[in-house]
């Protein structure tokens, strides 16, 4: 079975991922419409962020974040810099996060295209395979809609932004480490979606090649396990 139309994939993707990713092989177009709505998603939460949140306690927490082992000059000279660049903060952010999601998207695509290569009967070209990567990134549509849902139900302006943009991170909901801890940064960058991606790229993996299931896991997790290992390595030392 397959999606009959973009707007179905739109939707099986969160359902039946198997339809959409059969309905998306051989569709032209279809891809562009799931980018456009990361992309919306992801610009709607940092637009709805900035525009509620007090600029001051922001640049407190930012501070304080980033001048943890510093001296009071560096603090200072920390301080200057992220005040003087508040007011740019928000279009940093929503072209960063577009930006962002771009060169992603064409490295992944390039990753996939060259793992399929080990399935002789798969021919499709980068084009397919970008779009293939936009759609494993979907969920950041359900993790952009949860930041939005978080700040606009705050009682106060005053809203950690860390806490509503990493929400579902390993290190909020388990482990709990404080800012400042050499695993705080990696814990905090694998999230519940992060495995949400790896399993659609598995179910598209099989989809799109006669790759087994073991196989498809492997080669959908790869680039994760890659990237977070060596920061955990980085981090220990």
């Amino acid at each position: 079975m397959k999606s009959p139309n973009a707007f179905s994939a739109l939707l099986d993707i969160y359902i039946n991922p198997s339809k959409a990713f059969n309905g998306v092989e051989h569709a032209k177009g279809w891809s562009w419409l799931a980018f456009i709505c990361i992309t919306l998603a992801s610009i709607a939460s940092v637009y709805i962020f900035y525009s509620s949140v007090d600029m001051q306690f922001l640049i407190n927490e930012q501070v304080a974040a980033s001048s943890i082992d510093a001296t009071i000059g560096e603090q200072k000279a920390i301080r200057q810099s992220i005040e003087l660049n508040a007011e740019n903060q928000i279009w940093f952010a929503l072209f960063g996060s577009v930006i962002a999601l771009a060169i992603m998207n064409a490295l992944m695509a390039l990753y996939y295209m060259l793992v399929a290569k080990q399935d002789p009967e798969s021919e499709h070209s980068y084009g397919a395979w970008y779009g293939f990567s936009t759609w494993t990134m979907m969920p950041v549509v359900i993790s952009s809609l949860g930041t939005i849902a978080l700040v606009l139900s705050a009682s106060t302006d005053q809203i950690s932004q860390q806490a509503v943009f990493s929400y579902a991170s390993i290190n909020q909901l388990i482990i709990g480490l404080e800012i400042g801890h050499p695993f705080y940064s990696l814990l905090e960058s694998i999230n519940l979606f992060s495995f949400w991606s790896i399993a659609l790229g598995m179910i598209g993996l099989k989809c799109w090649t006669n790759f087994s299931t073991n196989k498809a896991l492997l080669f959908s997790a790869l680039p994760s396990i890659i990237i977070f290992g060596i920061w955990a390595v980085i981090a220990a030392m």
